[in-house]
């Protein structure tokens, strides 16, 4: 897409109020927004690109409006269907955490296309180490699920400036 309609699609993604400070990066606009009918928040990309070339910015920006527009019994429907998919799949094998799946949910972002919407979640005590991720057709039905193993990023934390200076030097120093 060309910078000029990526700008637009930013500028009508701000003027909605739907996305907080959208950004532009990778062939997407991208920011922070909230489905009302939860409160959840997670990270809203609206991804113009699609097979037949690319999607009119204004209707990529009402299937986001369509999308967070979503009651809560429509939300609740699409998070049993996932945690129905998972549960079946996982089958008999015992599981250590006892959290129901639908409770340990936590959506973190939403990819919105003209036609289709993909969702991931984090499941922090059952699943760990993975993302769960689904995808929604246009009616909001879950089309498929896969669970994704999470990036190895190694996180490190200091108490203080001093230790991450020294933790920085000794690494330039090999």
């Amino acid at each position: 897409m060309e910078p000029a309609q990526l700008e637009h699609l930013r500028d009508l993604a701000t003027a909605s109020g739907l996305v907080s400070d959208p950004q532009i990066g990778d062939g997407i606009v991208y920011g922070r927004s909230r489905l009302p009918a939860t409160g959840d928040e997670f990270t809203l990309n609206l991804d113009p690109e699609d097979e037949d070339g690319f999607t009119d910015p204004a209707t990529l920006m009402a299937s986001a409006a369509r999308f967070l527009a979503m009651d809560a019994a429509a939300w609740r429907a699409i998070i049993d269907a996932i945690a129905r998919e998972v549960e079946e799949a996982v089958g008999d094998v015992e599981v250590i955490e006892k959290t129901d799946l639908r409770d340990d949910l936590d959506i973190r972002s939403v990819v919105i296309f003209a036609e289709v919407t993909l969702l991931s979640f984090a499941a922090d005590r059952q699943f760990p180490d993975s993302w769960i991720r689904a995808q929604l057709a246009e009616d909001y039905e879950v089309e498929d699920i896969a669970v994704d193993k999470r990036d190895e990023v190694e996180t490190v934390a200091f108490d203080t400036l001093d230790e991450l200076l020294d933790h920085i030097s000794a690494d330039n120093s090999r």
